[in-house]
């Protein structure tokens, strides 16, 4: 199974969050009903566009929630509706900042995914130290199955170019893949030119020099028709 978050955010602060589980065969075969289980209405309610479940591409089955907001304040907003108070994507938080040439987007948040942390309790050591097995070892074989089972990843995609913590660009954005009992911070920064200002100054660079050539050809043939 796969769970994919993802927020695009456009130059001007707005843009869309996105929110997929997508199912193999084996797993869709442990809900048969899928379609009939699934408890969108909530969703549909507070605005948000449900699809699915459908196969994709990669044969898998997708149920995907699509949120288009207007303003950071706005994607936060609709992040905390997807996750709610107890949810692993915590804090997700979208910032920009324009000046005269340019804007700069900010994105930061944490995933907290749920691993095997009670193999690794102090009661469970006790019981565990007699027996030659490393707790913390087991752990992490555990987080190891969990990975294989469940998969999650989260999508920044910001205008401009991005400099982030993340370890796989992909196009347009870039890609985390939190592990299971791994509480994962998550920071991109993009720096997007505002080419209008950049564009209507060239273009009245241009005006002012043909003005000025034409000002001095007049000038030129003037000075001639005189002689």
């Amino acid at each position: 199974m796969t769970i994919a978050v993802g927020v695009d955010a456009k130059q001007n602060g707005s843009g869309v969050v996105r929110a997929g589980v997508g199912l193999d065969d084996d797993a869709l075969h442990q809900i048969p009903d899928l379609a009939q289980q699934l408890r969108v209405d909530d969703l549909k309610k507070a605005a948000w566009t449900v699809v699915g479940p459908r196969k994709e591409s990669d044969s898998r089955t997708w149920v995907r929630a699509t949120k288009a907001f207007a303003d950071p304040a706005g994607a936060a907003k609709a992040m905390t509706e997807l996750n709610g108070p107890s949810g692993p994507f915590k804090d997700f938080k979208l910032k920009t900042k324009h000046s005269f040439l340019r804007s700069k987007t900010s994105f930061s948040g944490t995933v907290d995914r749920v691993g095997a942390k009670g193999l690794a309790d102090q009661k469970l050591q006790q019981q565990l130290g007699g027996s030659g097995v490393d707790p913390k070892v087991l752990e992490q074989q555990f987080n190891q199955i969990i990975d294989r089972s469940v998969r999650t990843e989260v999508v920044v995609d910001l205008p401009g170019s991005i400099s982030s913590n993340a370890p796989t660009a992909v196009s347009g954005g870039v890609l985390w893949h939190p592990k299971a009992g791994e509480q994962a911070r998550l920071t991109a920064t993009s720096t997007a030119w505002n080419l209008r200002p950049i564009i209507f100054g060239a273009i009245a660079v241009v005006l002012a020099i043909a003005a000025l050539l034409v000002w001095r050809r007049s000038r030129r043939s003037g000075d001639e028709n005189r002689r």
